[in-house]
């Protein structure tokens, strides 16, 4: 639990520091380095790690009891996938 909170801050901590220097960036009328640079690198990190965000999110609050003795809940924990098996995943079905 601790490791996942401290990868959502750490997302969020990224993020803000993008947004920085694209102010920055505006700031000093550096246009071209704005959008190559800001832009791009702000679409590519919250695209990636953004969703990996995402997906710990909905784990959290998806409802699964490790100690559960019903068949359903424990077809359901067997079957989860990871979150970094889904993140490569994602990737692998751009070759297809």
């Amino acid at each position: 639990m601790k490791m996942k909170i401290s990868v959502i801050i750490a997302i969020a901590h990224m993020s803000m520091g993008v947004v920085t220097k694209g102010l920055n960036m505006l700031y000093k009328k550096n246009r071209l380095a704005f959008w190559t640079e800001v832009v791009t690198g702000f679409l590519i990190l919250n695209a990636l790690f953004g969703w990996m965000d995402i997906l710990i999110i909905i784990k959290w609050l998806y409802g699964m009891n490790p100690y559960s003795t019903n068949s359903q809940m424990m077809n359901k924990i067997t079957n989860a996938p990871s979150i970094i098996t889904t993140l490569i995943n994602n990737f692998l079905a751009f070759g297809d």
